[in-house]
């Protein structure tokens, strides 16, 4: 399959070194020389320089033999226009387009008109919004993922010092959890880059972060096997009052979470004051520690610093947890801070790039895939397959997908039956299974879903 992707970004390159790591034949274009030369250095793929909705350069690009078009330049009115040139040129398949502007989603008339060739939208602006009702939707929780039709949760948690797994070998942990009731997906040492997948030789120690799943009902029980109680504080702290603020503040407001917002700019403040009379609006520089307390930062559930600024953002949230804040969540525009954040103890980095990809790719590949964590500096990805009527899987006991350090299977859910860890459970059709998995084995799983040829099915 030939795939063009228009802008050599940060999704640009996660989706083109994606789609040429499953064997497509790949393009990509950006006016930045340098970006390109970097891509073409790492990625096996044709690099072509020039301007995404110039004719001339998506001619060059082959988009007229092109199966499927992705244009995430950061531009939207570039991207809409790639998508109608490929759409009167060429007979392109698949068209996605990147779409910032909140204009276009407010308006019903780009979002459901049939007269733009678009078939998938991604927006960084809808993925922020996504990305904080999960950072605030479970009191205490890193991050929150609902999938199988909310029949499951993934969540990560910072394991508490004198809780119930704190310091017990993965082996031991049916002891304590009698009724298998969760599954450990994800482990990250404290002050540590990159985390694992699980074996039964790793042990939970106090101040690792981990990501495990369980069951819709299970999630207060879930939540106190790492120190959680249920009647912990759920308030939030925002910083910055930017131009996405007033719907993060109503989404949160709406989820009966308190909710104070600290903006520098008196103008802003002072409007956001008015629309809000529910919210604690705080003005002041989110760098001083007499703001941060006023905020009353010492008893606030979670930080979540989403200004312009990355290095505000990094700074508010180190001082935040230097005043006692219990969790703290900074919005990145410049990824590459990801190491060095998790090292400082800021718990969580929201980076809607790696949710947008994740988009992209479950897009492309549907077939029954639902992709539901994406772990990028880990190449780590948690996805839910469906074994289908006539796949390879049909009849295989679930041990089969268990590769030592690539594959870890962590529920099966059946119609509304769910078993945990179900090495031993023959596999039926209609069954979604919720795997962790290193990118590098993604094909090998996907292979055993696929359809058999007839001549075999």
């Amino acid at each position: 399959m030939k795939v063009l992707v228009l802008g050599a970004g940060k999704i640009g390159y996660g989706i083109a070194k994606e789609m040429s790591l499953n064997g497509h034949d790949v393009v990509v274009v950006d006016h930045d020389q340098l970006v390109l030369d970097k891509v073409a250095e790492k990625l096996d793929v044709k690099p072509v320089f020039g301007h995404a909705s110039d004719i001339g350069v998506l001619k060059e690009s082959g988009l007229e033999e092109t199966d499927i078009l992705i244009s995430v330049t950061p531009f939207d009115e570039v991207n809409i226009t790639a998508c109608q040139i490929a759409d009167v040129m060429s007979g392109t398949e698949l068209k996605i387009a990147r779409i910032d502007k909140r204009s276009y989603f407010d308006s019903s008339i780009f979002v459901n008109s049939n007269k733009f060739p678009i078939d998938f939208t991604v927006s960084p602006y809808i993925e922020n919004l996504h990305l904080i009702r999960r950072s605030v939707s479970i009191s205490s929780a890193l991050d929150v993922i609902s999938c199988v039709d909310g029949k499951l949760k993934v969540i990560g948690v910072t394991c508490k010092k004198g809780s119930a797994l704190a310091n017990v070998p993965l082996k031991y942990i049916s002891s304590i959890d009698e009724q298998s009731k969760i599954a450990i997906l994800y482990i990250r040492k404290k002050n540590e880059i990159h985390g694992i997948l699980p074996g039964k030789r790793h042990i939970i120690e106090p101040d690792d972060t981990i990501y495990f799943v369980c069951s819709e009902n299970d999630t207060k029980y879930a939540m106190n096997l790492f120190g959680y109680e249920a009647d912990e504080t759920n308030s939030v702290v925002i910083v910055g009052g930017g131009s996405i603020c007033e719907e993060i503040s109503n989404l949160i407001v709406s989820l009966d979470v308190d909710v104070k917002i600290i903006e520098e700019n008196f103008n802003v403040a002072e409007v956001l004051a008015e629309k809000f009379e529910a919210i604690n609006i705080v003005h002041g520089n989110p760098l001083d520690s007499d703001v941060l307390r006023t905020a009353n930062i010492s008893e606030t559930g979670i930080v979540i610093s989403m200004t312009e600024d990355d290095k505000t953002n990094i700074l508010a949230c180190l001082l935040a947890k230097k005043l006692g804040a219990k969790r703290c969540a900074a919005v990145l525009n410049n990824i590459s801070y990801c190491d060095l954040l998790y090292t400082l103890g800021i718990n969580a980095i929201l980076d809607s790039r790696s949710a947008i990809i994740s988009k992209i790719l479950h897009h492309i590949r549907k077939g029954g895939t639902e992709d539901v964590l994406n772990l990028e500096g880990d190449e780590i990805e948690i996805i839910v397959i469906e074994a289908l009527n006539n796949s390879y899987i049909i009849g295989t006991f679930a041990k089969k997908l268990l590769s030592k350090n690539e594959v870890l299977i962590a529920a099966i859910v059946r119609n509304n039956e769910i078993s945990m860890l179900p090495k031993k459970k023959l596999i039926n059709a209609g069954d979604r299974i919720l795997l962790a998995i290193r990118k590098n084995a993604t094909n090998k799983v996907l292979n055993l879903f696929q359809a058999k040829p007839k001549y075999l099915a």
